[in-house]
């Protein structure tokens, strides 16, 4: 990436977001793929990250409580590993529970649901490497330590140790209730100094007990001896020390050399946990922003629908729709200041910049934004002392290496284009700019307080004014984007409301040149048609309303006469079916009285044959006059990809996938079906958009409830009714939430209400499976719960 889309990225404050990310990650490896996430170089490409955050996301709103589980990052053992070095206990604690993690990650995905081919594909990836869970968990015990039973001669030195230490006890503890040695003592006990053990003799009474001097204490009133009764006991422990030392020694090697080779699989799940910590964190930014994934559509145009600035606050935060069409290259923003232009210019740059690296943004559904090679921004006060840059100097400087780099796949936002300098030569250079760049293909989005160049836009194709909204009565920004309505700076009105005389006002609007004057009542008679313009648009479109109205009642009606009649219709048909299935019954039991009556069985057999096919005959012309069902609405003679529409027969609407001859294939929910063209109609907007709405609220309550939901319940503390009634209530929640997998603490005890849960459990409506906790989940003290989806 050059110096000048590092700057970019640098204006529009891309740092903050990555920073935002990096604090989601778990573990190093995760941060890092985050610290260098840069928008991505094709368009398959941020496709593929939108993709994996999607996924991520789903993972999240399903199982909201998963997580990796207790990773480290390895990468420095399995170095020292990888030249040689010996692994202390808490580097091959570390390798275990990564070990173990990726066991379960990879168990965990191989039996989730949902559509994530992604996640589940880097799953797969990770190598189970139970050997070295079993030999760390083997030798070193939950304290961290080497345990006894890591190897047969550790436990033999350990046993020798014990024995010895005991026996030197009992000898010190002989000196110190022997009445003849105690009286010498400080205190009548055994303590240890230098890894031996002695006793804490009186000083002026040292000669009193031969033996070797380790230690005084620090007032100096006590000698700390080792007697020479226990000297030759203590070097015989002081050498099974050194023996243990030497085999726990030999025990790291072991385990390292277990380690070592696994290496390559070792660095490889590295790489795979670190992948899915790093999607993850993109979830998690995506569900604190509220985000959602936009399509990079390949047609050059910009649709932001309530497009929000990921860095104001939720409470502060405006949001505003910005629409920029592929015949429109360039989108002039005017307004006064504070008025919200530059926050405008911001939440393109950084939306498009987030979403080009796989990131979801803060918008609504149905959001696009082209693929753009290089986004270029112009913003902020660019003055250099060290340089000797005024503003205008520094800002032409970036501009310059701008046209020297854009193209026809860049996008280029610039802040006040012009300012600076004399307006007159300002708003004529920023003409040029602008044309320049328009010819080389580049989208722009510009702000400025230039009337000229709202002028210019006006007459020039290509280009589109638009204004931050300004409301005079209150003297504050709405925040509001409104496009093909160039801004006003509202000077004179804001003066106005705060006192200036109206005579000052006067004088002041005598010193505007003609031009100035020419550009006001442009805009002003702009303005003026538009909102002419709007209330005829609005007329035209409620008498339109109107007609389709009276049209679709009067089609309606036709249509329900038609329902009526085949309702009708059917019911006859199937009171007739039902007199021949009665007839066909009847004929059966006459089979049998005639085959009592007839002589010959062959004869009695033909003449039921006979009666049976004429009443099968009549039933298949019952079946051939039934007549085709009818649904309200008419078929559409054509549909597009992605349009919505309705299935009267399912009573669902969905999207159309693909368009094939004579019907199409839709998406309808989580079913893909084939539908013809004569079993559809175009979806009712007003009543789809209630369905997502519906959709929305239901996922967004679930969401709520599932953010609020723990995925572990204690019940151990309660009597076995109540805890029962509480379980009931809990999964019932866990449920509605979206949990995928709870925990139900029990406790161990006598195990009553582990077995009352357990048959509890087994006819649960909910349930779809349960367990008792592994070691490291809580062991028989935990029932761990898979709800049925």
């Amino acid at each position: 990436m050059d110096k000048n889309q590092e700057k970019s990225l640098k204006k529009i404050e891309y740092n903050r977001i990555v920073d935002m990310l990096v604090s989601r990650c778990g573990f190093e490896p995760g941060r890092e793929l985050a610290r260098a996430l840069l928008p991505l170089a094709t368009r398959l490409e941020a496709e593929q990250g939108l993709a994996e955050t999607s996924e991520g996301c789903e993972l999240l709103r399903l199982y909201p409580t998963f997580s990796l589980g207790p990773i480290r990052d390895l990468r420095q053992c399995l170095q020292h590993v990888s030249i040689g070095g010996i692994l202390t206990v808490e580097e091959l604690l570390n390798v275990a529970d990564c070990s173990r993690a990726a066991r379960l990650t990879r168990s965990f995905f191989m039996t989730v649901k949902g559509n994530m081919p992604i996640l589940i594909g880097l799953a797969r990836g990770l190598a189970i490497l139970k050997t070295i869970e079993t030999a760390v968990e083997k030798a070193i015990d939950n304290e961290g330590k080497i345990a006894d039973e890591a190897s047969e001669r550790l436990y033999s030195i350990r046993k020798k140790i014990k024995v010895s230490s005991e026996r030197v006890r009992d000898r010190l503890e002989n000196i110190i209730k022997n009445p003849d040695t105690a009286k010498y003592l400080q205190e009548p006990i055994v303590t240890m100094r230098d890894g031996r053990f002695v006793v804490p003799v009186r000083q002026e009474c040292r000669s009193q007990i031969p033996g070797v001097a380790h230690d005084v204490s620090a007032s100096g009133a006590s000698v700390f001896i080792e007697p020479l009764a226990v000297v030759e006991l203590n070097n015989d422990i002081q050498r099974l020390y050194r023996d243990e030392e030497e085999e726990v020694a030999a025990i790291l090697r072991a385990l390292t050399n277990v380690v070592a080779g696994f290496l390559d699989e070792l660095q490889s799940n590295m790489l795979i946990l670190a992948k899915l910590d790093f999607i993850l964190a993109k979830a998690k930014l995506a569900a604190s922003m509220n985000a959602v994934a936009p399509k990079i559509n390949e047609k050059d145009f910009i649709h932001l629908k309530k497009a929000r600035h990921p860095l104001i606050s939720a409470e502060r935060v405006v949001p505003t729709d910005i629409k920029l069409e592929k015949s429109q290259a360039a989108m002039i923003i005017t307004g006064p200041n504070t008025g919200g232009k530059t926050v405008t210019l911001k939440t393109v740059g950084l939306l498009t910049q987030m979403a080009l690296a796989g990131l979801h943004i803060p918008a609504e559904y149905g959001s696009e934004l082209p693929f753009y090679h290089q986004v270029f921004a112009d913003i902020g006060d660019e003055q250099s002392i060290e340089q000797s840059l005024s503003t205008f100097s520094a800002h032409m400087v970036n501009i310059i290496n701008i046209l020297q780099a854009a193209d026809d796949n860049t996008l280029v936002l610039l802040d006040e284009l012009g300012a600076g300098t004399d307006p007159t030569e300002g708003a004529a250079l920023a003409m040029a700019i602008l044309d320049t760049l328009k010819r080389g293909g580049s989208k722009i989005l510009a702000t400025t307080h230039y009337s000229e160049l709202k002028a210019f836009a006006f007459n020039n194709p290509g280009y589109l004014n638009a204004s931050v909204e300004f409301d005079v009565a209150t003297l504050s920004p709405t925040y509001r984007l409104m496009a093909g309505v160039p801004g006003k700076s509202n000077a004179f009105e804001i003066a106005t409301r705060l006192g200036l005389s109206k005579r000052v006002i006067d004088e002041a609007a005598t010193f505007l040149t003609d031009r100035d004057a020419q550009i006001a009542d442009l805009l002003a008679g702009l303005e003026e048609a538009r909102q002419e313009a709007a209330a005829e648009r609005e007329q035209a479109e409620a008498l339109r309303l109107s007609l389709q109205a009276k049209e679709r009642l009067l089609e309606e009606e036709k249509q329900l006469a038609q329902v009526e009649a085949s309702k009708i219709i059917a019911q006859a048909t199937a009171k007739s079916k039902k007199i021949v299935e009665d007839t066909i019954e009847k004929s059966k039991k006459d089979y049998e009285e005639m085959r009592a009556r007839f002589t010959d069985e062959k004869e009695a057999a033909r003449a039921y044959e006979t009666s049976r096919r004429k009443l099968k005959d009549w039933q298949k012309e019952l079946e051939e006059v039934q007549p085709k069902r009818v649904y309200l609405g008419s078929a559409p003679k054509q549909v597009e990809v992605g349009e919505r529409v309705f299935v009267p027969s399912l009573n669902n609407h969905g999207t159309v996938l693909e368009v094939v001859e004579g019907g199409a294939s839709v998406q309808l929910g989580i079913l893909k079906v084939m539908v013809k063209l004569e079993d559809m109609r175009l979806a009712d907007p007003q009543q789809d958009e209630k369905n997502i709405a519906e959709r929305k609220f239901d996922r967004g309550m679930r969401m709520e409830k599932a953010k609020a939901m723990k995925s572990e319940i204690s019940i151990r503390h309660l009597e076995v009714t109540e805890a029962l009634d509480v379980l009931d209530k809990y999964l019932d929640d866990a449920f509605v939430a979206g949990l995928q997998e709870v925990r139900v603490v029990h406790g161990k005890g006598q195990g009553i209400m582990r077995a009352a849960v357990t048959d509890y459990l087994k006819g649960h409506r909910l349930v779809s499976s349960f367990r008792l906790g592994e070691y490291q989940e809580g062991g028989n003290g935990v029932t761990i719960v898979t709800l049925d989806r």
